[in-house]
């Protein structure tokens, strides 16, 4: 028993008292729920303002699309890791289950370090490059791309329509993830440089 409306083709003009005028008419409504969107995946890091060694604001390192090695870490923002982010499985593997899987590859990350005596880390721009055209090569292969939905990017107005999630499934990331490991972290440049965050602001 319901009523749809498309606000494309027939969009909002006003909030009234009995529900809402689009531009064919009045439509009552008892209750009126509103959602004005989310910017999905890459929106709570870029709200944030993460600069890199640089003094790069990871909002400008994406601005042509989201760029990561592993959906993990990106190139010019050393020592930033971080989980459940663009480019990561999350949106096409259950939550708890992403975190847990890339959580534990930091920590191992981490124990590499430590015991080798690295303090820094950073994704190579070749490998962000290479991540990134392997998750739209695999996107490419689906329906997905044809879809305006946030996990192209599509509910933002001007933010690059790209697949925003590691679309190729869990078991193929966790062999990503064990052959950068296994070959000593490749795709990430490892040393003991000191470690910058750009000017301050």
């Amino acid at each position: 028993n319901v009523g749809l409306v498309d606000l494309k083709a027939t969009p909002i003009e006003r909030i009234i008292p009995s529900g809402i005028r689009t531009s064919e008419g009045d439509h009552e409504l008892d209750l009126l729920v509103m959602a004005t969107g989310f910017d999905a995946v890459t929106g709570g890091l870029t709200n944030i303002d993460i600069r890199g060694c640089g003094g790069e604001s990871l909002k400008e390192h994406w601005q042509e699309g989201a760029r990561t090695h592993l959906g993990i870490a990106s190139a010019g923002f050393p020592n930033l890791l971080y989980i459940y982010g663009p480019q990561s499985p999350s949106g096409f593997c259950n939550g708890p289950t992403c975190a847990e899987v890339q959580g534990e590859w930091v920590v191992e990350l981490i124990a590499h370090m430590r015991d080798a005596g690295v303090t820094r880390i950073e994704a190579t721009a070749e490998a962000e490059q290479g991540w990134r055209d392997q998750v739209q090569a695999i996107a490419s292969m689906t329906l997905f791309p044809r879809a305006d939905s946030w996990y192209m990017g599509a509910n933002i107005p001007g933010k690059p329509r790209e697949m925003l999630n590691w679309p190729g499934g869990l078991q193929m990331y966790l062999m990503a993830c064990r052959s950068s490991a296994e070959a000593g972290y490749s795709g990430f440049l490892l040393d003991e440089a000191p470690v910058s965050s750009g000017p301050r602001r």
